[in-house]
């Protein structure tokens, strides 16, 4: 006999516990509403944000469930540069300094409501930074602008695209923008989005942030590293989860689902969620047996994730402004951010951030990706990125390696590239179609999954993860 009364508002199971200082403990936990019957075990292959919270949200239910994460540590791409053990030497920064994720979008949207119950204090990046804008080697406030007709249409485009109604085209063919403001289209338009301006579609972008929901703050966290946050607020499937455990291979021929990992261990399991990266699916790292619908392949190659790295470069001195946030435009590091800004006195840390094709030859240039990004500096500060950078202090008391880090998610099997996209030709659909489950057994979340307009961010994963836990209960309650 079917059971076919409804659950409501699934998204609300909170399982975890406080792991971090006192003043994060203010958050209490919701009813964790009613349990599901069930007696078997749900699988989730990845323990970032989508697969801990979509753990999360089943375990409150009563189901049980089975993470199993590639790589030695929880959080995905949110990860602080803080928290990586092998890494020997550190910033000079007291502020968190992350290597993936480091923005949150929306005071409203899904990670802004988590880490709302965290009363920490936010930066907001609106009112309490400036931007700054490189054009022919000039980096000016949008202000110190005024008149340039250039960084004015590359605005009004880049406002406009919540109501575009043009042609499915690429962002660069859509703003018809001169060559001169090309590589600040490129900054704002394509490696925003998880690309280039070339190769984004105009109407995809359109489309998701017409669906967008929450507001549109972008801020910071002063103090708390985000990983630390993600995995704070999930710390209640911690026991559940296996660290260093790649899924290699899913067989869902028959009853039961059939899980092999990278050293052919067999797990059974009768349902199991998909969260690897898009890249993963589309490189062929985890096999399905049977092979996947015609249909869900077509959709995943129809969305984009591109080759995407972070650098992170210590200096000894500020040199390109104190309350300078972003500095968009450039050709080498088409984002750089001032990650101190309004946090510290020791605000001399950049973060630059690159995706798409330059992101794939900076790469491929080794160690000397920091010498092109230097030099592009050097060109709009006189020389002082080369002059400033700060460098090890050996034993003798002279100067030794540069510091700065590198996280080349192109090149981690575990990622293989960056955040989804859509270019043109696609649309959101095919995030939806993508999405589909298969046989009430095999579903798939993450952020290239999210139907809500937050593809290529954690609000993306978080939103697939509510999406994916509701159609694993209904296939549980209709069964």
């Amino acid at each position: 006999m079917k059971r076919r009364k409804a659950i409501k508002n699934i998204g609300v199971g909170l399982t975890a516990g406080w792991l971090l200082p006192s003043v994060l403990a203010a958050c209490k936990k919701d009813d964790p509403g009613p349990e599901v019957p069930f007696n078997g075990t749900v699988a989730i292959i990845g323990a970032g944000a989508a697969g801990l919270y979509t753990a999360d949200i089943l375990s409150s239910k009563g189901i049980n469930v089975l993470v199993f994460e590639a790589g030695n540590q929880l959080g995905g791409r949110v990860r602080s540069l803080r928290n990586q053990r092998e890494l020997t030497i550190q910033t000079s920064a007291d502020f968190p300094v992350e290597l993936g994720t480091e923005i949150v979008y929306g005071t409203n949207s899904a990670w802004g409501n988590i880490i709302k119950n965290y009363t920490l204090t936010r930066i907001d990046l609106n009112s309490q930074t400036t931007e700054q804008f490189i054009l022919e080697n000039q980096a000016k406030s949008a202000a110190d602008w005024a008149g340039d007709t250039d960084l004015q249409a590359v605005r009004n485009f880049i406002n406009g695209l919540p109501t575009y109604g043009g042609a499915d085209v690429s962002m660069q063919q859509a703003a018809g923008l001169s060559t001169r403001a090309q590589a600040l289209l490129n900054s704002l338009a394509g490696n925003r989005f998880g690309s280039s301006s070339d190769r984004v579609g105009a109407k995809g972008v359109a489309e998701a942030l017409a669906l967008t929901e929450h507001d549109n703050v972008a801020y910071m966290i002063k103090t708390n590293p985000l990983q630390d946050i993600i995995t704070s607020r999930f710390s209640g499937v911690v026991g559940k989860i296996q660290l260093n455990t790649a899924i290699k291979s899913i067989n869902y021929a028959g009853e039961k689902i059939v899980l092999t990992d990278q050293n052919s261990n067999q797990t059974e399991v009768e349902k199991v969620v998909v969260t690897v990266p898009l890249a993963v699916l589309k490189t062929g790292g985890v096999t399905f047996t049977p092979g996947l619908p015609a249909a869900k392949v077509s959709a995943m190659n129809k969305i984009g994730m591109d080759h995407a790295l972070r650098l992170i470069i210590d200096f000894k001195k500020n040199f390109w402004g104190e309350g300078t946030g972003y500095l968009w435009g450039g050709t080498q590091g088409p984002a750089y951010f001032n990650t101190g800004v309004a946090r510290s006195e020791f605000y001399r840390t950049l973060t630059v951030t690159v995706h798409g094709p330059k992101a794939k030859q900076l790469s491929d240039m080794g160690d000397g990706m920091l010498d092109a990004v230097l030099a592009e500096l050097d060109s709009i500060y006189n020389g002082q990125a080369t002059l400033f950078i700060r460098k090890v202090l050996n034993a003798d008391a002279t100067e030794g390696e540069r510091v700065w880090f590198k996280a080349d998610w192109g090149k981690d099997e575990f990622f293989k590239g960056g955040i989804s996209f859509l270019p043109p030709g696609s649309s959101v659909q095919d995030r939806i179609n993508f999405s589909t489950p298969i046989n009430n057994k095999v579903f798939f979340a993450g952020e290239a999954t999210d139907h809500k307009g937050d593809g290529g961010t954690v609000n993306g994963a978080l939103n697939s993860a509510e999406r994916v836990a509701e159609e694993v209960v209904q296939s549980i309650i209709n069964a």
